[in-house]
């Protein structure tokens, strides 16, 4: 069982590299900010209290994004380093923990298990424990300097005299602390540095000094990878990606082309569902058992129940249902709207803030007209309905079971149940009119080309 621990989350950084008017943190991968994977790790150990450190340039969005998540947020005016951070947030904790946790903001990958085994070597008489990786490329990180048994020494930055970056495990600047020992320490770190800033690192030899050990956990390098740049955004993209996919394939979901699909951080989608390629899924994404999605569909925020068939080139938007056995063709976008089961709408179709009945036939070119230019309306069709071809439905509307709409028609009043509703011209044949004015063209036609 996880001991009682207090996060920290350092996001107080302008992530200038990311040439971005948006806060660095505030960037997606799958549709999950950045600072989202740190929140959502600070919950999964039971974080007793969790406090986000920003900047004064990004404080407002930064509050406005992460309102709902119950987590607290204090401010670093001046951009004094890491240690100068955890110093502010921890004079803004008010929850005595036995621990605390500093993360990153930009390191969303870190496992709930590499913080219990944090948690597990502090149990066994650590006061500190640092998260290290094996780089397989020349980095800049911090390098660590180890002891017998497993003791950290001490934390060398690059621009100290005596760094190596060779055969040297990197700090990842994870750090799990008790928690009368880290506030009491973080008081004697210095800035007796070019940049004079407070570095957390130092508090290794200053732990030592007064007779406290630190140690390690070690963990890959792709659990450690940072955002810090467009390029290492789209680098944890595809990191995020690859995972994902192996996931939903080792479940039983079938993909002809996995790299090709795109995925959000809370797609769910059950076995037996066959997904084909170029699709792209937003977030809020829930698919049941057998269901086809094919080529170049685009799926946000929507349910869809066993069996269904989708696309290709289907848009299926946010607050959208489909039950069991439901069909949605190419170039058919549906919106807040839900389809019962076996209902079908196979062709170039807009449902929009709309009920649609079981067994239900939506015709190729159909239109729900849901907006007047100020406000939403909703239609209601009930079920084994029948709507034909290049069919304007003009909400609100009220479409009774076991209904026809006759193709070409511009329904605008409420169908009763089993009625024939029809609403366009009747159709009048002018005979030999057609010819005489083909030729009146061919002549205009001729005469522009001499």
């Amino acid at each position: 069982m996880l001991m009682t621990v207090s996060t920290i989350i350092l996001a107080a950084g302008k992530g200038t590299r990311m040439k971005s008017p948006r806060p660095k943190i505030l960037h997606k991968i799958a549709g999950k900010y950045l600072i989202g994977f740190c929140v959502e790790l600070a919950k999964r150990i039971k974080s007793k209290e969790t406090i986000v450190v920003v900047g004064e340039e990004h404080k407002k969005v930064t509050k406005n994004a992460l309102s709902d998540n119950g987590i607290k947020f204090c401010l670093q005016k001046n951009q004094l380093g890491t240690g100068d951070a955890v110093k502010i947030a921890i004079k803004n904790m008010r929850i005595r923990s036995k621990y605390i946790l500093v993360l990153y903001g930009d390191t969303p990958f870190i496992k709930t298990s590499t913080i219990k085994k944090m948690i597990s070597k502090a149990e066994n008489g650590f006061e500190l424990v640092f998260l290290g990786f094996r780089s397989h490329t020349k980095n800049s990180y911090g390098k660590f300097r180890l002891g017998p048994k497993g003791a950290l020494l001490d934390i060398i930055e690059k621009n100290k005299p005596e760094y190596s970056s060779s055969d040297c495990l990197s700090n990842s600047g994870i750090l799990l602390a008790q928690s009368n020992i880290i506030a009491d320490l973080i008081q004697k770190i210095k800035n007796v540095n070019a940049k004079q800033e407070y570095y957390l690192t130092d508090i290794v030899k200053i732990a030592a000094e007064q007779g406290y050990t630190s140690t390690y956990v070690r963990c890959e390098e792709d659990e450690c990878i940072g955002v810090n740049s467009q390029l290492e955004l789209s680098v944890a993209e595809r990191k995020f990606q690859d995972n994902f996919r192996k996931k939903l394939l080792a479940s039983g979901v079938s993909m002809p082309s996995p790299e090709t699909c795109f995925f959000s951080y809370d797609t769910i989608i059950k076995r037996g569902c066959v997904i084909e390629p170029y699709v792209v899924f937003g977030t809020g994404v829930k698919i049941q058992k057998s269901t086809i999605i094919r080529s170049y569909s685009y799926i946000e925020g929507t349910h869809i129940g066993q069996r269904c068939q989708i696309g290709p080139f289907a848009r299926l938007r946010p607050d959208t249902h489909l039950s069991d056995e439901v069909k949605v063709g190419n170039f058919v976008e549906v919106k807040n709207a839900t389809l019962n089961s076996e209902t079908k709408a196979n062709h170039l179709s807009y449902i929009g803030d709309a009920k649609v009945g079981t067994n239900t036939n939506i015709g190729a070119g159909t239109i729900f007209c849901n907006y007047d230019g100020k406000n939403k309306h909703s239609t209601v069709v009930g079920d084994n309905v029948f709507v034909g071809s290049n069919t304007s439905l003009i909400a609100p509307l009220k479409i009774g079971d076991a209904s026809i709409v006759a193709a070409g028609s511009a329904i605008n009043r409420d169908v009763p149940i089993e009625s024939l509703a029809i609403a366009r011209p009747i159709q009048q044949n002018k005979i030999g009119l057609g010819k005489k004015i083909m030729l009146k063209l061919q002549k205009v036609a001729d005469k522009m080309k001499t």
